[in-house]
C-alpha cells in the first residue's frame, strides 16, 4: 500500500497531475488510470496540504472535481511555489551534504570519491557505498557547488571557487544579515531606505513578475519577509511549473546546443521524442503561455512547442551553423502573427480585410488597427473605409483579432480558404442567433 508523504521525488509526475486535475480541472478520480486509486488519494492529499485555502470542489455528472480557485489580486505569493519547496530527501542526503563540504573545504587540491569514502569512515564513523558518494559528487558538480578535475583515471572533486571572493567582504560578509551588519549595503542618504531594503523590495516584485520567481520566494522565506507591496491583475501562476524545463532550455540556448525532449500532446496524450535547436522563448501576452522556438534540422524548418507539454529535456552537442540559423529566424519572425510558422506547400498566406471605421467618432478603433496590425499595411480607400492587407505564415491565428472588429468588416478575402470560411461561418451563426427576425 502506498504511504502518503508530503514531500516528493519526481517533480514531473506531480507537475502533470496538478495540471490535469487542479489547473485544467477536467479530470476526476475515475479518470486517473496511471496507477491505483490509492495513489490518486495520496497525490490529492499531498497537493491539498500545499494548497490549503486555494482549492474548490464541485460535483458533476462524472464525479467530484477539485481545482485551484484564487483571486490574483488577493494573494501575496504564488501558491504553486510550494511544489518546488517540497522535494524529499533521506538521512544519507543530509549527512553526505555536510560530510563532503566539510572535508573538501579543508582540501583545496581535491579528493576522489574513494578517498572521500575512506575519510568519512575514519573521521565520522559512518560507512557509505562508494557509488552513493560518487553520485552525490556528480550531482553537486552539476549544480556548480563542486569542481571536477581529471586525475589519471579518476575524478578529483574540490570546492568551486567562490564568486564572493571578488566582492568586498564589508558588503557581503553575511548575506543573511540586515543592513546593520552589512555596511556596504546600508550606504544611503539619511532617512532613506537602505540598499538591502531596496533589494528586498526588488525581489518581492521579481518573485511574482518574472520566470524563476520561486528563487525570489525562497530568498524572502529566508529573510522572513512577505509581499505587502505588489498585486497583479493578470497573474499566470501556473507557468511556474514549467521553470525546470525552461532552465534546461535556456542553458542549451546559451551553449548553442541541440536538445532532445519528450512532448506530450494535450489532445491525444501521445508522447513523442523530438530533437531540435532552441533559439528563443516566446511568451503570450494574453495567456502567459510560453513556447520554445526551435529549428528542426531533419525537417529544415522552424517550429514552436509549448513548455507545458515538454518534459525530460536532454542537452546535446553544440550546433555548427547557429549564427546562420539565428539570422534566418529573425527574418521569419516578422511573418508570424502568433507562434505558427505555417505548413504545407504554400507557407505564406495573404489576407485582405475591408473595414468601415467612423474617423470622427471612432478614432480609437483606427488607432488599434495601426497599432495591432503587426506589420500589415493599412490603406485608406475612401472616407471611413480602410483596407488592411498582410502576408503571414498562418492567417488562422488572426481570426480572434479580426473578430474584435465584428460589425465593421465589409469584406474579407484570403489565400487560406479554410480560415476565411471559418470566420464567415461564425459571423453567419451570430447573425442568425441575434439579428435574424423570426418568420411569421
Amino acid at each position: 500500500m502506498a504511504e502518503f508523504q508530503e514531500l516528493i521525488k519526481n517533480f514531473d509526475r506531480i507537475r502533470d497531475y496538478m495540471r490535469q486535475f487542479y489547473i485544467y480541472g477536467f479530470k476526476v478520480r475515475n479518470d486517473y488510470d496511471t496507477k491505483s486509486a490509492r495513489t490518486y488519494d495520496n497525490e490529492r492529499r499531498r497537493i491539498e496540504s500545499w494548497l490549503s485555502g486555494y482549492t474548490t470542489s464541485e460535483y458533476t455528472s462524472k464525479g467530484k472535481k477539485v481545482y485551484i480557485n484564487v483571486d490574483s489580486k488577493a494573494i501575496s505569493q504564488n501558491p504553486l511555489y510550494a511544489a518546488w519547496k517540497s522535494k524529499s530527501f533521506t538521512d544519507n542526503d543530509i549527512l553526505l551534504h555536510f560530510f563532503l563540504l566539510d572535508l573538501l573545504a579543508g582540501c583545496p587540491t581535491g579528493l576522489t570519491a574513494g578517498e572521500l569514502c575512506d575519510r568519512i569512515s575514519k573521521e565520522y564513523g559512518v560507512v557509505f557505498d562508494s557509488q552513493t558518494v560518487r553520485l552525490k559528487l556528480k550531482e553537486y558538480a552539476g549544480l556548480g557547488l563542486l569542481e571536477a578535475k581529471k586525475e589519471g583515471k579518476n575524478l578529483a572533486y574540490s570546492m568551486m571557487p567562490s564568486s564572493a571572493s571578488n566582492i568586498p567582504s564589508a558588503g557581503f560578509s553575511d548575506p543573511g544579515t540586515h543592513s546593520s551588519a552589512v555596511p556596504a549595503l546600508a550606504c544611503s542618504a539619511p532617512g532613506s531606505p537602505s540598499l538591502w531594503d531596496r533589494l528586498i523590495t526588488a525581489i518581492t516584485f521579481f518573485q511574482e513578475a518574472a520566470p524563476f520567481g520561486m528563487i525570489g520566494s525562497t530568498i524572502l522565506d529566508r529573510e522572513d519577509v512577505s509581499n505587502e507591496l505588489f498585486q497583479f491583475k493578470h497573474h499566470f501562476i501556473v507557468h511556474t511549473l514549467e521553470d525546470g524545463v525552461l532552465l534546461s532550455i535556456l542553458e542549451a540556448i546559451k551553449g548553442r546546443c541541440v536538445i532532445e525532449y519528450e512532448n506530450k500532446s494535450s489532445r491525444t496524450g501521445n508522447v513523442t521524442t523530438i530533437s531540435g535547436l532552441p533559439l528563443k522563448i516566446f511568451v503570450s501576452t494574453c495567456t502567459g503561455r510560453r513556447y520554445v522556438c526551435l529549428y528542426l534540422p531533419r525537417l529544415r524548418r522552424f517550429s514552436n512547442a509549448r513548455l507545458d507539454s515538454i518534459s525530460a529535456v536532454r542537452i546535446g552537442d553544440p550546433f555548427e551553423n547557429y549564427e546562420e540559423i539565428q539570422r534566418d529566424l529573425n527574418k521569419n519572425i516578422a511573418k508570424c502573427w502568433g507562434v505558427s510558422f505555417g505548413g504545407g506547400q504554400s507557407r505564406i498566406e495573404e489576407i485582405c480585410v475591408k473595414l468601415y471605421i467612423d474617423e470622427k467618432k471612432e478614432p480609437h478603433v483606427l488607432n488599434r488597427l495601426y497599432r495591432e496590425g503587426r506589420g500589415g499595411e493599412v490603406l485608406k480607400i475612401r472616407d471611413n473605409e480602410y483596407l488592411y492587407t498582410g502576408l503571414f505564415f498562418d492567417t488562422n491565428e488572426m481570426l480572434s483579432w479580426i473578430k474584435s472588429f465584428t460589425g465593421r468588416v465589409l469584406d474579407i478575402q484570403g489565400s487560406n480558404r479554410f480560415a476565411i470560411a471559418k470566420i464567415i461561418h461564425d459571423w453567419d451563426s451570430m447573425y442568425n442567433m441575434y439579428c435574424k427576425k423570426e418568420e411569421g
